[in-house]
């Protein structure tokens, strides 16, 4: 889904944010206020060191070049802002890993080439060793970023850099922003979870979500090929398949209508155009759909689901104020942590719920019971809660009443 291809845009605004709050703190200081120590104190808009700002744009713009032709070739859309497919995004990362680099997309497709360096950096600081590390991301509109870490034997530091496209296909670095981590960890899972220092009210007017996670141990490929098929389509948003307990049994309760869009991207690589069912979806149409992902019929998904007999269609509203309430939970991925053949041919996916906004890479565990069609297709047969913390989940809105 595209919200989880644009996780690390918490990167780039809390980036955007710092470069702002340095332009202002500049001229503060030169009028008294505030100090060098007092912007060490909060930990956000430090000051950046120019022999550091060179390097980090000269790298940027090293890798930058590395990509620079497939860039030129890429599809990038008819949108104004470009945007590039997932394969090209992997081409790329594939180059600037061939520095010898560690290299992640942004969001969560795809595992991290020359992961062992962040690895060894982590496994230093955790053990309160001075250490540094830089990690470079590709981005999905076809730029690279480059973030240091560095571990001082107390506190962690990130210096971020970000590099645009010129129109003459030239990269144009900006100047980095420079934050002390407020909180970080990393996790047995191999996740490197951490927290911005920001400004908070009332300096600004409101809270800024500073939590990031990058997955540095990669998945087995097997694992990433399933969630990446079968889960991160549908993940949390906007629909209940795994967020609910149920089975073939108990099919009462899902949220067919909210579940239609996202089964209609998958069954057709596209997005659904929202006019041309604002007045309802033909019964056939949903019908086909839903009994091809999920084992129900035609007569239940006309009781269960919201349902006008007299125009024979399914209800349908865009997902947005009035069916939609934010929460961290929602805008979580799925992760696949292990992979179970059943004896009737069936395959039980364990999944655990990874919430950035949360910095959680276990929010809880459910799983997943799929049957493998010989097309290569599938069919939701049940979604099980393991460990349903109380709270933990939040009240689920239905799209249409």
């Amino acid at each position: 889904m595209e919200k989880k291809k644009n996780r690390s845009s918490l990167v780039i605004a809390a980036a955007v944010l710092c470069c702002v709050l340095a332009g202002c703190g500049q001229d503060a200081r030169e009028n008294g206020s505030p100090s060098e120590p007092d912007a060490y104190e909060r930990g956000y808009d430090l000051p950046v060191d120019p022999v550091e700002q060179e390097e980090a744009s000269r790298d940027c713009g090293e890798m930058m070049k590395a990509i620079c032709a497939i860039y030129e070739e890429a599809d990038k859309g008819t949108a104004v802002n470009a945007v590039i497919s997932q394969e090209t995004a992997e081409t790329m990362q594939q180059a600037v890993g061939e520095k010898g680099v560690p290299a992640v997309l942004s969001g969560f497709e795809g595992n991290m080439l020359n992961y062992e360096k962040i690895d060894q950096f982590l496994k230093d600081a955790s053990e309160g060793r001075n250490s540094e590390t830089i990690l470079y991301r590709i981005h999905t509109d076809g730029t690279v970023s480059r973030e240091k870490f560095t571990y001082d034997g107390q506190n962690m530091y990130s210096f971020y850099t970000k590099a645009d496209w010129s129109d003459s296909l030239e990269p144009v670095c900006g100047s980095g922003s420079y934050a002390r981590l407020n909180e970080w960890s990393y996790t047995d899972k191999g996740w490197f979870c951490y927290e911005y220092c920001t400004a908070k009210p009332p300096e600004l007017t409101e809270v800024i979500d500073a939590y990031e996670m990058v997955r540095v141990m990669p998945l087995p490929e097997e694992y990433r090929k399933m969630q990446e098929s079968w889960l991160m389509p549908v993940g949390y948003q906007g629909n209940n398949l795994f967020s609910l307990e149920w089975s073939e049994e108990n099919m009462e309760q899902l949220d067919y209508n909210g579940l239609f869009e996202y089964f209609y991207q998958m069954e057709y690589g596209e997005r659904i155009d929202e006019e041309h069912y604002a007045a309802g979806i033909p019964g056939g149409e949903f019908e086909d759909l839903m009994t091809k992902y999920l084992p129900v019929t035609e007569e239940q998904l006309r009781e269960y689901a919201s349902y006008d007999a007299e125009s024979g269609r399914y209800h349908w509203v865009r997902l947005g104020v009035g069916n939609y309430a934010p929460n961290a939970f929602w805008v979580s991925v799925p992760e696949v942590t292990g992979i179970r053949e059943n004896e009737d041919g069936t395959v039980t996916l364990t999944v655990d719920v990874v919430c950035e906004q949360k910095g959680n890479d276990d929010f809880y565990t459910h799983e997943v019971t799929l049957r493998i069609l010989d097309d290569g297709e599938a069919q939701y047969l049940s979604n099980d809660i393991l460990d349903d913390r109380p709270g933990m989940i939040p009240d689920y809105q239905y799209r249409c009443g």
